[in-house]
């Protein structure tokens, strides 16, 4: 069934959307607006391509506008935005479903400007208008495809993710290189050992499998202790002042307007801002290669960069919905003068505590905004806020992800199954996990395992994150769902319980390479509660216990 809030394909049996968790019986009433196209330079206004159908809403039980969705929901919404096709003379064009702002602004696409000369360092991040591209057939690197590949990456756009998930799956797959790479590495040095890795491949050994030891440790990489590297070092990335979480409403994270001096205070000190960024690429491109859920929830901008999506007012809500409210109020009203705003921005600078004034134009401090210039204030606000505070750091961000991943390979994709693909699904169904849960024989039918189930349908959604991160070396749960575990060679493993004999203060053992818990034969519930709860308790990383 189809969300009606962003259009997700969910299963038959699912009562939730996975992207935006909206129940199935709820309705979005909203009209069909007029789709904005942008081909060479001119604008024009059209028909939906793909009309919303007219619904009886008494089937449904619950009925909601666009301005009543919840934060989750407008950011999933947001994904039906922007599309590309292809029109009537065989060109790529992007076109506007929907704007959420009132009074419509400026679209810009973020794109590589390639160097003109053979100085690789002159490579430049462009913040681009749509409405002024010659031609929109070019990637956010700055290259065009042939015709027939986006003929052909625009239809697949348009299929199901289930589709296009196989689709990349199947790429993927072919790009790994068969021979391995050990890589070491140490709990107390694993930022800097992760980046030190990442930099250092070259060529094609950027695509070459990765197999992790972590010193002094008995563990052996059959696929648990590679999640639980891409776990660790997902959070080490967030937390070395990289990225800060700009949205609290979903505590994604954007690129830290203060990374530079955030850095010097890291275990990345040695480092310039922009490799750093490029290894936090490679990390993103090597997780999507690898097929690795990572707990890094980025702020749906990145993702749109990532992908060449245009941008607008809208995205700003995004980032910091505060701010959207006040754009769109000075769009929408007169007299602004008394507001005795100028075209410059007061930016904090959280390692001094104190506040840069940063000039939107030549001398902004001292251009006052008025009614006649109040647009143009708009523009370069969302210009500001989404790309030049953080141009340096988007560009060596993209180029590290395309290190690793070819260009074509994400395009089908929009921003928010970009997110799915790399971040996996943070709502982890219960009835799911013990539908695709293999049993040992001795297990069947017993108590125990009606037991182990009743004890997980009444933990919070931390602490079966967390039983699912001990179990497997991740706590989030693959797009497909739990049937779609897998070891460490790609082949699908599904959870499992294995009944072994029980003694008493015997404690549950994981092996997380193969996704399989050993169960103690516990005589009474009472028995297995407690021992579960010691376990959460415990730490969910290292292999030092056999």
């Amino acid at each position: 069934w189809a969300c009606s809030v962003c259009e997700f394909n969910n299963l038959e049996g699912v009562a939730h959307c996975s992207l935006c968790l909206t129940p199935r019986d709820t309705y979005l009433i909203e009209a069909n607006d007029s789709v904005t196209t942008f081909r060479h330079g001119q604008v024009s206004l059209q028909p939906p391509l793909v009309p919303r159908p007219v619904m009886n809403t008494l089937f449904y039980l619950h009925s909601v506008l666009p301005e009543d969705l919840n934060p989750r929901q407008r950011s999933a919404r947001m994904r039906r935005q922007w599309t590309r096709a292809i029109d009537a003379d065989g060109a790529v064009t992007w076109a506007c479903h929907f704007t959420n702002a009132p009074c419509s602004t400026s679209s810009h696409v973020v794109q590589v400007l390639k160097p003109t000369s053979d100085d690789s360092s002159s490579v430049e991040l462009s913040w681009l208008p749509l409405h002024a591209l010659a031609g929109q057939d070019m990637t956010v690197l700055g290259e065009t495809l042939p015709t027939t590949t986006w003929t052909y990456l625009v239809e697949l756009a348009a299929l199901p993710f289930s589709v296009k998930f196989a689709w990349f799956l199947h790429q993927a797959a072919s790009l790994v290189l068969p021979q391995n790479i050990k890589v070491k590495c140490s709990r107390d040095r694993l930022l800097p050992d992760a980046v030190d890795t990442l930099l250092g491949l070259d060529g094609p050994m950027r695509c070459s499998s990765l197999r992790f030891e972590f010193q002094g440790e008995v563990g052996r990489d059959a696929g648990g202790l590679q999640r639980e590297w891409y776990m660790c070092a997902a959070e080490a990335f967030l937390a070395c002042g990289l990225f800060a979480v700009a949205n609290r409403d979903d505590n994604s994270y954007f690129i830290n307007v203060d990374a530079t001096h955030a850095l010097q205070s890291s275990s990345l000190a040695h480092l310039q801002v922009s490799e750093a960024f490029r290894a936090a690429g490679r990390f993103v491109g090597r997780a999507l290669l690898d097929g690795q859920m990572l707990t890094c929830p980025l702020n749906p901008i990145l993702f749109k960069v990532l992908l060449g999506t245009p941008l607008t007012l809208d995205d700003v809500e995004s980032l910091d919905r505060s701010v959207y409210k006040s754009l769109v109020y000075l769009l929408t009203h007169e007299d602004v003068d008394a507001l005795t705003l100028t075209f410059s921005v007061s930016e904090p600078m959280p390692s001094s505590g104190h506040y840069s004034i940063v000039d939107l134009i030549p001398n902004g401090q001292d251009i006052a905004v008025t009614d006649a210039n109040k647009r143009d204030y708009v523009d370069r606000m969302v210009r500001y806020l989404l790309f030049d505070r953080v141009q340096t750091e988007l560009l060596a961000l993209v180029q590290g992800v395309y290190d690793i991943i070819p260009r074509e390979l994400l395009l089908p994709f929009d921003h928010k199954e970009l997110e799915l693909l790399l971040c996996g699904l943070t709502d982890i169904d219960v009835v799911d996990w013990e539908t695709n849960t293999t049993l040992s024989s001795d297990l069947i039918g017993t108590s125990l395992v009606h037991w182990f189930w009743d004890i997980v349908r009444a933990m919070s959604q931390v602490d079966r994150a967390k039983l699912l991160q001990y179990t497997t070396g991740c706590s989030r749960v693959p797009v497909q769902g739990f049937k779609g575990l897998t070891s460490y060679d790609g082949k699908i493993s599904r959870f499992a319980l294995r009944g072994v004999a029980y003694f008493a203060g015997a404690y549950p053992r994981v092996h997380t390479c193969f996704n399989r818990i050993d169960l103690p034969r516990y005589p009474t519930k009472v028995l297995l509660e407690d021992a579960i709860k010691t376990l959460l308790l415990s730490n969910a990383t290292g292999f030092t216990i056999e």
